[in-house]
């Protein structure tokens, strides 16, 4: 599987405050994530849901942003500074193949992530060791990118690794499943 991993430099095209308005952090995970939580989004980028995350979570919680890409993730914590975040950020360079994760979050993000990642089964049961019991896992796609039979299969792959789907969804631009970690396997 051919699979192409969005350039550094190319996050500043659609990672901008502009963006709000059609994905406001507070109104897509204001549900899920509250103060004092472990938050992980996958594939942060240069940010936009890791800082609207950390906003969540409060002075007590925390978000560990996690990417392959070692410029975005400095471009995440400079953001982040200057907002006034970054005891709340934390950041993480993944590998290509392994996520590297060594927390229990409440609550996993994967915004624009999952079509670009080469074994989806491998990442989908990493993704279900990281979270904690009754914890969440959101995963949003673009619909140009991924047609609604590859998005099934991600929802497969997740569902295979004991999460169970508790919610689907659109927002503007993107196809959206929630999962739950539930108490008993």
């Amino acid at each position: 599987m051919s699979v192409h991993v969005c350039p550094w430099w190319l996050a500043y095209t659609f990672d901008h405050r502009l963006r709000r308005l059609a994905h406001n952090p507070v109104k897509l995970f204001g549900e899920y994530v509250k103060p004092g939580m472990t938050v992980v989004d996958l594939g942060c980028g240069l940010g936009f849901n890791s800082l609207g995350l950390a906003k969540l979570v409060g002075n007590s919680g925390k978000v560990v942003a996690l990417d392959i890409q070692q410029k975005l993730l400095e471009g995440v914590m400079r953001r982040a500074k200057k907002m006034g975040l970054e005891n709340r950020i934390e950041p993480h360079q993944a590998g290509e193949k392994d996520l590297g994760l060594n927390v229990k979050a409440q609550f996993i993000l994967a915004f624009y992530v999952v079509h670009e990642v080469p074994d989806q089964e491998r990442f989908m049961a990493q993704v279900a060791d990281s979270l904690s019991v009754e914890g969440r896992f959101m995963m949003v796609e673009p619909p140009v990118h991924v047609s609604i039979k590859s998005f099934d299969k991600s929802i497969a792959y997740a569902e295979t690794s004991g999460l169970v789907l508790e919610n689907r969804y659109k927002i503007f631009f993107g196809r959206t499943a929630v999962l739950k970690k539930p108490a008993t396997p």
